[in-house]
């Protein structure tokens, strides 16, 4: 792993989190782990939530812990996903971290740096030995120095997103190439809609135009880090940022893009004022859920230049990992497990997210979901073009600076190479 500095995000003062008690659950009381009562988890998804079912999913996974465990019992606390990391941060610092936490595999080199996490490998690996090759997580990238840090719970796909009923309403058809889709774009948005939904705005970091970033320059020949030192300021991520400008330029979307995220993206799919985007696997099922979406989205394999091979996708997914606070380790593994179980996983699939257990896709409760088969679908375009996806400590520093000099090169007609090159210098000077 690439040394670096983590800079503000282990300084940020946040505004107020919100703390949520899963029904049935104790309420969160600030008991820590020490008390033998109670643990308390913190996670981006919300078991309260009516609009996502993995905060159901977590909701009825959580419950069902409690109600067997001899042991302490969990809560729950959620935390919005773009604050979440740097509240992590703060709050380990002065002891008051939680005893399980939720990291997103590509911010879980910044939680090693910072020590907020500690290692799992004691229990982890004997477990790991057994799955074997049941288990489809690349187990590498969340080893750090010979430790396991973290229990993958899920992984996911990059999707080329699309309202059916748009396409068909304005005589689209489904792109089948890059170029295509800058055309069926172009076409939607002159229906009086954003054709294609890219975020470029620096909200959450600027994660929604890294994960279209990482694709398309690997499509173009490139990569994005090298052991650790940026490399995407060549040919190959020139092309990627001139994809976009091409895009801007034929209206595939416009201005509007500037103030979008991935939650804004996100639901200008649900409100039908997008009509295509590139996006996870694991919020289909969220997005479905809007009023009058339900099958009228439907996803395909990324596409490439070339319309027999889709892009790569890159591999990341949601782990869990033990405080750096926690004292009672054994009763943090012992709900992590439970969590990454078969059963535990079968809900998560209802809920639209891809296990990482190859085996729970056979089961009967996956094989009987309407899903069933869209969800094995996503899982062979990843064993098929699945690729690592590119991390460092400092990934969202990283991320919120190549939306920032996309922000130059396509709205305010900076020089594409210029402009990487400063950021890929201004990354390895760190």
């Amino acid at each position: 792993m690439r040394s670096g500095k983590i800079r503000n995000a282990a300084a940020a003062v946040l505004a107020t989190t919100l703390a949520v008690s899963v029904v049935g659950c104790a309420s969160g009381s600030g008991e820590s782990s020490a008390s033998g009562e109670e643990l308390e988890m913190w996670t981006f998804l919300d078991p309260n939530s009516p609009d996502d079912p993995r905060g159901a999913a977590l909701n009825s996974i959580v419950e069902s812990y409690n109600e067997q465990t001899d042991g302490p019992t969990v809560t729950v606390r959620s935390i919005n996903y773009a604050k979440l990391d740097a509240e992590v941060i703060k709050a380990t610092a002065s002891g008051q971290g939680p005893d399980i936490l939720n990291v997103y595999s590509n911010q879980l080199p910044m939680h090693v740096a910072a020590q907020t996490v500690q290692p799992m490998t004691e229990y982890a690996e004997p477990v790991l030995s057994e799955m074997g090759d049941d288990f489809l997580f690349p187990v590498d990238g969340v080893t750090f120095d010979g430790e396991i840090m973290a229990m993958p719970w899920e992984i996911r796909a990059w999707l080329l997103w699309y309202r059916e009923d748009m396409l068909e309403e304005a005589g689209v058809e489904v792109p089948q190439t890059l170029d295509e889709l800058g055309d069926a774009a172009a076409a939607l948005s002159e229906t009086g809609v954003t054709g294609l939904g890219v975020g470029f705005s620096n909200a959450g970091l600027g994660a929604d135009f890294m994960e279209k970033f990482i694709p398309f320059t690997w499509g173009n020949g490139g990569d994005i880090l090298v052991d650790g030192e940026a490399v995407f300021d060549d040919e190959a991520g020139v092309e990627t940022m001139n994809t976009f400008i091409e895009w801007h330029d034929q209206g595939a979307f416009g201005d509007e893009v500037l103030s979008m995220g991935a939650d804004e993206v996100i639901n200008g799919v649900k409100a039908g004022t997008i009509a295509m985007a590139i996006e996870g696997s694991f919020r289909v099922a969220a997005a479905r859920a809007g009023d009058g979406v339900g099958d009228n989205l439907q996803t395909a394999p990324m596409p490439s230049s070339d319309a027999a091979q889709p892009l790569q996708t890159p591999i990341a997914g949601q782990t869990l990992t033990i405080g750096a606070n926690a004292t009672d380790t054994d009763a943090a593994w012992d709900f992590i497990e439970y969590y990454t179980s078969a059963q535990s996983q079968e809900e998560f699939a209802a809920a639209g997210v891809l296990p990482v257990l190859s085996t729970v896709y056979e089961s009967e409760a996956v094989t009987s979901l309407p899903n069933a088969d869209e969800l094995n679908s996503w899982l062979d375009y990843i064993r098929d073009y699945g690729r690592p996806n590119p991390v460092s400590e400092n990934f969202s520093e990283l991320s919120d600076s190549l939306v920032t000099g996309a922000q130059q090169v396509v709205f305010q007609g900076q020089d594409p190479a210029a402009t990487l090159e400063r950021v890929a210098e201004e990354y390895n000077a760190q």
